[in-house]
């Protein structure tokens, strides 16, 4: 028999109706459930998770909860980290989409209990890289999904007007993408404030004066983004996908469908569109920036790269 521990978050978005259910956890056989306690008790929680040698842990929790799990995993090297499973507990749940998990937490429970008593060898694991992000003030994060400019302004706009109603689900998300895009078509601030900022893909500078200017600018490892859009299209081989827009873009209404799909072809530089594979980016900014749904202020000079491969266990096919 495997054994299996779950990690929850009790205040994230989609967890907070199913307490019940993950009370019941730790007296079947083989699973251990613990709850997060602060995000400085974190670290020491996960060290000790890890030193006992789980078959698996799963992260029951939002965007941000597998964020800050990910940065404690990554920021000690004396870590061997378990098969990784991203339960969606949270409100949008984009990278546990985009890491193996379905849209029902109570499905994805299920199919990762299922793993205890299967062969860990017939387990769908799959190695894959993280995003690392490091300020120059020398704080360290691990995640997925970084950006800035109108991506800032969703975010904001979606704890103002929609936290309080607690709305959850991509198509929530799908909404603050819409009015995003809207505002930024309308030129309607927020939403269609640039930001100033120094960018360096790989070896490559993007700019020599200190004067450019994006509507948005995003960072990723993940293939799909919520409602399975795919706004990437960069030559190389890098593991980052690196995309942004001119402030203003041309054209964008027209451009929109493309861009959602990453149809390149239809993106021209000249018009404001450009995308990149790289495994390294480093960039300069005084605005909020956003990790995996959360802001974090100050700007600074930020060097992303991705990070080790790290197993994640893939279970849509279970899902299906």
């Amino acid at each position: 028999m495997n054994r299996l521990v779950i990690l929850s978050n009790p205040d994230s978005g989609g967890n907070r109706a199913a307490e019940a259910r993950f009370a019941t956890l730790g007296g079947i056989s083989g699973v251990e459930h613990h709850v997060t306690g602060s995000r400085e008790a974190l670290p020491d929680l996960l060290a000790g998770i890890v030193a006992s040698r789980p078959s698996a842990l799963a992260v029951n929790g939002g965007d941000g909860t597998l964020q800050a799990v990910l940065t404690a995993l990554l920021s000690r090297d004396d870590l061997t980290v378990p098969p990784l499973y991203a339960l969606p507990g949270g409100s949008t749940n984009m990278s546990a989409r985009d890491l193996g998990s379905g849209p029902s937490l109570r499905a994805a429970l299920r199919a990762f209990l299922s793993l205890r008593d299967r062969p860990e060898t017939i387990w769908p694991v799959e190695q894959r890289p993280v995003l690392e992000l490091r300020s120059d003030s020398g704080a360290f994060y691990a995640g997925l999904f970084f950006g800035v400019g109108t991506i800032v302004r969703g975010a904001e706009f979606w704890a103002r007007e929609l936290g309080a109603a607690r709305r959850t689900g991509e198509f929530a998300a799908g909404a603050v993408f819409a009015r995003g895009a809207w505002g930024l078509m309308r030129r309607q601030p927020p939403f269609a404030d640039g930001t100033a900022l120094r960018l360096r893909c790989g070896d490559v500078s993007m700019e020599a004066a200190s004067d450019l200017r994006v509507s948005l600018l995003f960072v990723t490892v993940m293939r799909r983004l919520f409602l399975g859009m795919t706004p990437f299209w960069g030559q190389g081989s890098g593991a980052l996908a690196c995309t942004w827009l001119d402030d203003p873009p041309r054209r964008l209404l027209r451009r929109l469908p493309a861009l959602l799909r990453g149809r390149g072809p239809q993106l021209r530089p000249d018009e404001g569109y450009h995308s990149r594979r790289t495994d390294r980016v480093s960039l300069s900014l005084d605005e909020s920036w956003l990790l995996d749904g959360e802001l974090h202020s100050g700007g600074g000079r930020l060097m992303l790269a991705p990070s080790r491969p790290l197993p994640f266990i893939d279970l849509r096919r279970e899902l299906s």
